[in-house]
């Protein structure tokens, strides 16, 4: 476990020495080696001390995935400062608030959206373009395209061509203990919380995955980077986990279909990670088959509920490309580095979010924190090197102690089985108790997934005077089926399969759900909605 005991830099720079002249980055048709990686990265990092940043500091990122974004993330840890990371489209008034509450002065955003943050007051707003080192053709495209919103960035006192510099600087806080990312979670539930990982929480996540993927090492291979940074999914999973390995980062600032599938063609992609959308938009693609397919390894899928339905039709695909890639769902949370267990070629199980990860240890406690027995349902608790070093600024951290170890608790329910795979039921705060008895939103909504006329449902719990609390169910219908009521059939479905606890108190058809910055339901926006009176149905 040594290699994990230093910072994210140090880590790529290990791959470098061994692998200098492995393709590192891919970027709009041009690969940066792990040596030229390294050199942007002593580039950068002497240029962000030349501006007076340090370790400790917090440097803002709010962009999306292409090659400068890599070089500061990593130069940011090289001088041992935090990377606080932002969802790049984030609207400047949260990104401020953000800001104010971590204490940075500086930010680095795409350099089309300079004009919104360029009169933040004692804040350092630097615009970074995603075609400093493209060719010609694409520059000229670029800047005509954009040449009304780069008008004020252009004339900015610092770009980020200015980081580029005959100058390097080699020298690296090596302090894997530090606080070294910042990252916000969705808010999904409550309010929004800052993360603190370190760089040991980060490599220990993705250390063990060269026996999980099948690796004796990453030389020759490719994953699809498109889920950004500051997604914990994205940061870990999608950009440091090929890197740690001396693989190489397929750069996609926004996911294209057309391009993915043109790089798997290529034969070139052999790992890929998405949200279920992602692999929704593939499958639609008549596109979707032929060469290359014998090139993908594995595909991951996590951020939001995965249907059994887009497995089985990726997998389905696969099989008819001569592909030994299957798509596997995973657990995990930003307060873990992203993933906790995994199902992989080795080890899966239908039904679970797979098996817990080598140097993470889950255990499974009762509303009295006493540790149950297998296959008892419980709050999943967590704990192991990837474990958070907290949250800053505000939350309150909810630990457990264990036989003396400090476990996270998760907030989740679930059970583990005698094979340590773990089985995720439901977020217990949307559990909903009728009666006294359990009954969990996420059964209801997979089992209405699977009605014809259904294209997405969300469930929450209110409260009943009679019964203490009942489901609302919220759904959207196909647009090929009538807006008909189709309350009849959902309530014998439930009561069939479910029981008559999950019958909803009311049944509310909608246009559209709210998302979050990672594209999930907006739960909370439903809740209060509804406790509000607002919500606007057919």
């Amino acid at each position: 476990m040594e290699e994990v005991k230093c910072s994210l830099y140090k880590a790529v720079l290990n791959r470098k020495n061994i692998y200098p002249k492995n393709k590192a980055l891919y970027f709009k048709g041009r690969y940066f080696t792990y040596t030229k990686l390294i050199r942007r990265i002593n580039e950068f990092s002497y240029s962000l001390l030349k501006l007076g940043y340090k370790k400790g500091d917090v440097i803002t990122l709010l962009l999306p995935n292409f090659p400068n974004t890599i070089y500061l993330l990593y130069a940011v840890n090289q001088i041992g400062a935090i990377a606080n990371l932002i969802h790049p489209l984030l609207p400047n008034t949260q990104v401020k608030k953000i800001m104010d509450k971590a204490g940075s002065k500086v930010l680095f955003a795409l350099d089309t959206r300079y004009d919104e943050f360029k009169d933040y007051k004692d804040i350092n707003v630097i615009p970074v373009s995603p075609i400093d080192e493209s060719n010609v053709i694409l520059k000229i495209g670029y800047n005509l395209l954009n040449r009304k919103a780069l008008k004020n960035a252009n004339k900015a006192k610092v770009r980020s061509k200015d980081l580029f510099s005959k100058y390097i600087y080699e020298e690296y806080d090596n302090d894997y203990l530090a606080d070294h990312i910042y990252l916000q979670s969705s808010g999904t539930s409550g309010d929004s919380k800052t993360i603190a990982l370190s760089s040991l929480s980060i490599n220990s996540l993705v250390f063990p995955f060269n026996k999980l993927l099948g690796l004796k090492d990453a030389n020759g291979t490719y994953i699809l980077s498109t889920l950004p940074i500051f997604h914990t999914f994205g940061l870990s999973m999608g950009i440091h986990i090929l890197l740690f390995y001396g693989g190489c980062d397929m750069l996609m600032p926004k996911f294209s279909t057309k391009e993915t599938i043109k790089l798997i063609h290529k034969g070139k992609m052999t790992f890929m990670i998405g949200i279920p959308l992602l692999y929704e938009v593939l499958l639609k693609n008549p596109k979707f088959k032929g060469k290359g397919f014998d090139k993908l390894n594995l595909a991951f899928v996590g951020g939001d509920y995965t249907s059994d339905s887009l497995k089985e039709r990726f997998n389905k695909v696969m099989e008819e490309n001569k592909s030994i890639c299957r798509l596997y769902e995973g657990y995990g949370l930003t307060e873990t580095a992203s993933v906790v267990s995994v199902n992989t070629h080795l080890d899966n199980k239908d039904g679970s979010v797979g098996k817990v990860l080598p140097g993470v240890d889950v255990k499974i406690v009762n509303s009295n924190n006493e540790v149950t027995k297998n296959f008892i349902e419980g709050e999943i608790c967590v704990t192991g090197n990837t474990l958070m070093n907290g949250y800053r600024f505000n939350g309150n951290e909810n630990y457990i102690l264990i036989d003396g170890k400090k476990y996270f608790k998760t907030g989740d329910y679930g059970y583990l089985d005698d094979d340590n795979f773990l089985y995720f039921k439901q977020r217990i705060k949307r559990i909903i108790k009728v009666n006294g008895i359990n009954v969990f939103p996420s059964e209801i909504e997979k089992l209405l997934r699977k009605q014809d006329f259904v294209y997405d449902v969300c469930v929450i719990g209110v409260k009943d005077d009679k019964h203490g609390n009942l489901p609302v169910i919220y759904l959207i219908i196909k647009k090929n089926y009538p807006e008909i009521n189709y309350d009849e059939q959902i309530k014998d479905a439930i009561k069939k399969s479910l029981g008559v606890y999950a019958l909803p108190k009311k049944i509310v058809y909608v246009k559209e759900f709210k998302k979050n910055m990672i594209g999930k339901t907006d739960v909370k926006d439903l809740e209060n909605k509804e406790n509000n009176g607002d919500l606007k149905t057919f």
